[in-house]
């Protein structure tokens, strides 16, 4: 069965795989993933890890990204260079902190939720969400995931107070990054079939249907308080 992949011409396979939707395809944009939170991202706001996250539009005030450096970065619009844990301004600097998707990529989770406590004003808000059903995805690293129980402790035990925590985001969502992982693992006429055919059929799915359980969430997204 393998072998048939010799009767595809080169080209044709390769034009088959360039419309194969990409791994993160399913996922909202940034503007509808924090739409809830605009109120709330008024004053000085820390984008905590930007990376390449673009969130001014969303910020009523003045944002801060913060991140790492690395060899060839060549962004221009991050305002703090530090590790997350150490980050150099004074205490109750920030009205309010977004940290999306980052925690799973930083050695020491406990010492930078004590740093985001720290930084946060009385009665500023954090929005955090990570990842619990995701694949590994190493930027450069990847340490963990975490439960809703596990999440919500975390951000207790540093002083935080719980507003809510909600699952992401549809099962369709869960599926679609590790089938897509799957079926590139062979490149047969069966695995190019199944990226033209359950990739679309999942994408769609995620982008149309709501259903949801807790336990195939892909991840979680939480507010809190300080």
């Amino acid at each position: 069965m393998t072998e048939l992949r010799h009767f595809i011409p080169a080209a044709l396979r390769d034009a088959l795989q360039r419309r194969v939707p990409s791994e993160i395809a399913c996922f909202p944009s940034i503007d509808v993933d924090l739409e809830e939170f605009r109120p709330l991202l008024r004053g000085r706001v820390l984008n905590a890890g930007a990376g390449t996250r673009k969130v001014s539009h969303l910020v009523d005030g003045e944002l801060v990204n913060q991140d790492l450096t690395w060899p060839g970065d060549d962004r221009t619009d991050i305002d703090i260079y530090s590790p997350l844990h150490v980050i150099p301004v004074a205490n109750d600097n920030f009205d309010a902190i977004l940290c999306i998707a980052v925690l799973e990529h930083v050695e020491n989770p406990e010492e930078v939720m004590a740093e985001l406590f720290r930084v946060l004003k009385p009665g500023g808000h954090l929005v955090l969400e990570v990842p619990f059903l995701q694949p590994e995805h190493k930027v450069p690293t990847d340490f963990q995931r975490y439960t809703r129980d596990g999440l919500e402790l975390l951000v207790k035990r540093h002083g935080f107070r719980l507003v809510r925590t909600k699952g992401l985001f549809t099962v369709y969502h869960t599926l679609y990054w590790q089938i897509h992982i799957w079926l590139h693992t062979k490149s047969s006429p069966m695995y190019l079939l199944g990226r033209h055919t359950l990739l679309p059929f999942l994408l769609r799915r995620a982008r149309r249907s709501t259903t949801y359980n807790e336990r195939m969430a892909t991840g979680y997204q939480l507010l809190a308080t300080k």
